[in-house]
């Protein structure tokens, strides 16, 4: 196959750009191409037929709306902290398993999300929201800074910790928003649309959820829901196995009227500045080699 390579070297203890290229070609495959970012000024080569993400989920994202805008398929080398988007998949062997394996992998369709917000666009890949999640990356970012890099285990736990002390302070918003045609205004301590099973620090909010369904999870909490989030956020933080069951939703299209801080992924986005935002769901918009 002819392979081009988007590579985030600083994305945890992966493999170098340059060892991935030696691995890709002894596996058999020629590598038209490997970048360590992506500058959409710069065409791609032609005649791919696979584009690898070798990062974190924020590459995985990057490397689909790649794939989207092309015929070839995607692999993920999974090499981040959380990696919601190749988890959700099952994908977790090793960059050198993986390689070897794409010869014979099965092409599964993957669904994407997009939003829209006036002139300004966004991908989809992960999921969007408010409430906790977005309080919660911030919070965690902050931390980050004041104490530097952790192992990737540690960070995953030392940010569902921050998570569990930013819901003991975090008060419910009225939102108002729609799922398909079903309009719904109440308050919540969360309002998560997701195309994947997870989000943020490994969060599971949807445990059953897919991208390959053609739908997006619309997963809800209230006041109601206070005590099992913080259950379920110090058990992770503990290591130990937990599993919730909140309210939830499936849609094709989801519109929000609130004016509230959003995460777009991993991006903090305020809609009171942009007013209404809507998000619809392409099915099976390219895919995943698995």
């Amino acid at each position: 196959m002819n392979v081009w390579i988007l590579s985030n070297e600083d994305a945890g203890p992966g493999h170098s750009a340059d060892n991935l290229r030696t691995l890709v070609e002894k596996a058999g495959h020629t590598v038209l191409g490997v970048a360590k970012r992506y500058d959409d000024r710069e065409p791609l080569p032609r005649g791919l037929d696979l584009i690898v993400a070798a990062g974190g989920d924020g590459t995985v994202a990057t490397a689909a709306g790649i794939a989207a805008s092309t015929s070839a398929a995607l692999a993920i080398l999974p090499m981040g902290t959380a990696n919601n988007i190749a988890s959700s998949l099952g994908v977790a062997a090793s960059a050198s398993e993986l390689i070897s394996s794409w010869t014979t992998a099965r092409r599964v369709p993957f669904d994407l999300g997009h939003a829209r917000a006036g002139s300004k666009r966004w991908l989809v890949v992960e999921g969007a929201g408010g409430g906790l999640v977005p309080a919660g990356i911030a919070r965690a970012e902050d931390n980050q800074q004041q104490h530097g890099e952790l192992a990737p285990a540690d960070e995953i736990a030392a940010a569902l910790r921050i998570f569990r002390d930013t819901l003991v302070q975090l008060e419910p918003r009225p939102w108002t928003f729609m799922v398909d045609d079903r309009r719904i205004s109440d308050a919540f301590l969360l309002v998560e649309v997701l195309n994947i099973r997870s989000i943020g620090p490994n969060l599971i909010f949807a445990p059953d959820a897919t991208p390959t369904d053609g739908y997006f999870d619309v997963v809800i909490a209230q006041e109601t829901h206070r005590e099992e989030l913080l259950t379920y956020l110090d058990r992770r933080a503990e290591g130990r196995a937990s599993r919730l069951a909140l309210p939830q939703y499936r849609a094709r299209s989801v519109e929000i009227e609130s004016c509230t801080e959003l995460h777009i992924d991993d991006e903090r986005v305020d809609t009171c500045e942009l007013g209404r935002i809507s998000f619809r769901l392409e099915p099976a918009a390219i895919e995943i080699l698995l």
